[in-house]
């Protein structure tokens, strides 16, 4: 009996952490899913409209997103465009630590985004230590910079 309901426990568990994931758009996650090995999947994290590049029509997206390969996986910033009602991908870099998510845009148009890395105690499953990293974009370039410089 106890097994039993650890096992619900469990699969409940794993039931809500899968429904946590943000719904996006088929075409955007199809659009990262062609930069990768067939053996690795796309999971977006979180996306937000941001208005980043005045030469373009509409808003652009900042987009938090996840390659995940058969024992690894790597944290993806990417800014994407629609265009003519088709998602162009305008700058990715790579996102260090566990990603949480986005802060609120910055007035300079500065991305900010947060994440768990590990601390000098922590198990490497679980970083706990809290980082912010600041990525700007501009002229096609998505760049990270250090935190106070402009």
């Amino acid at each position: 009996m106890i097994r039993k309901i650890l096992s619900v426990i469990v699969m409940s568990g794993m039931c809500m952490h899968i429904g946590k994931a943000e719904t996006t758009d088929p075409e955007l996650t199809a659009l990262f899913k062609q930069q990768l090995d067939s053996r690795e999947e796309v999971q977006i994290q979180q996306s937000m409209p941001v208005e980043l590049d005045a030469g373009k029509p509409g808003l652009e997206q900042a987009v938090l997103w996840t390659i995940i390969g058969p024992t690894y996986w790597r944290n993806q910033l990417s800014i994407v465009s629609k265009q003519q009602n088709q998602w162009q991908n305008l700058a990715t870099v790579p996102v260090t630590g566990m990603v949480e998510g986005f802060r609120p845009v910055q007035t300079t148009g500065m991305l900010s985004v947060e994440t768990k890395v590990q601390g000098p105690s922590d198990p490497l499953c679980c970083p706990t230590q809290t980082e912010v990293l600041y990525f700007r974009y501009r002229a096609g370039q998505l760049q990270e910079i250090a935190p106070g410089s402009e």
